[in-house]
């Protein structure tokens, strides 16, 4: 499922492909995966107008349009953007090379000839529209964006929780942006073993997992969120069944709260 840093590179693609151009037409092709609004009204805020600008917040993307509105995008499991355009080279220098579009579920047509088509194989995505995102954030009472929380406010909506850590990370009311892939490397960086309840982390673990998330998801977005391509200090390259934790040893597979865990046992020890 596309986390906080597959979203900031699914922006900075739309930033460079999609912005400041008029839109023509647009195709809703899979209508069971709008919110609050229907193919009809989808069409009537994009068709006639443009992007201007977009916002990252959590795991959602949102585009904003010449006429005060904004698109919602949130990727689900499956869910990217393939711009797509007849000039082949026009974006040789994207950061995140997409896949051909074969589940498009949106399709927006710019004057210029070119596309931009959601494509979601799974159809867990969602989109919708808003006149307000940060209203749209409190609807969803969405916790503070990982990557743009300081650590009196991290530390501030830790306090008090008693649960195991990892699904708290992973908690987007508490905290948004992080899931299952990036909560591992996080707690296998900070030396935490994804089961050790909060109220048994000291001052010290907080600004452990605090640093390292921050450290995480600024890499991942530095690697285009591409794990295979990490530095092998880091869990993630080697994340997978029968693979070995960077610094030796077998990897340790466990389920916490029903979502397949990796952790090195040697380093990650339950307090």
């Amino acid at each position: 499922m596309p986390e906080l840093p597959s979203v900031e590179v699914f922006k900075q693609y739309f930033d460079k492909t999609s912005l400041h151009q008029q839109i023509v037409d647009v195709k809703v092709l899979s209508p069971e995966i709008l919110v609050d609004t229907e193919s009809n009204k989808m069409k009537k805020a994009l068709k006639k107008h443009e992007f201007i600008d977009s916002q990252r917040y959590g795991k959602y993307l949102f585009g904003k349009l010449d006429n005060g509105l904004f698109l919602i995008i949130h990727f689900g499991m499956t869910g990217f953007l393939d711009y797509i355009s007849e000039n082949k080279h026009k974006h040789h220098q994207l950061l995140y090379s997409p896949k051909s579009s074969k589940h498009p579920r949106l399709l927006i047509e710019f004057s210029g000839g070119d596309f931009l088509a959601f494509d979601d194989a799974r159809k867990f995505g969602k989109l919708g529209l808003t006149s307000d995102p940060d209203e749209f954030i409190k609807q969803k009472k969405l916790g503070p964006d990982a990557l743009k929380i300081d650590f009196k406010d991290f530390q501030e909506i830790f306090k008090g929780r008693k649960g195991m850590i990892k699904p708290l990370l992973m908690n987007q009311n508490i905290i948004a942006g992080i899931g299952n892939l990036y909560a591992d490397e996080i707690l296998y960086q900070s030396r935490v073993h994804p089961l050790t309840h909060a109220d048994q982390l000291n001052v010290s673990d907080w600004e452990d997992i605090f640093k390292n998330m921050k450290k995480v998801l600024e890499k991942a977005i530095k690697y285009h969120d591409n794990p295979e391509s990490f530095p092998k200090s880091y869990l993630l390259p080697h994340r997978y069944l029968g693979g070995r934790c960077p610094e030796g040893g077998s990897l340790e597979v466990i389920k916490v709260s029903g979502r397949t865990t990796f952790l090195c046992p040697h380093r990650q020890k339950v307090k």
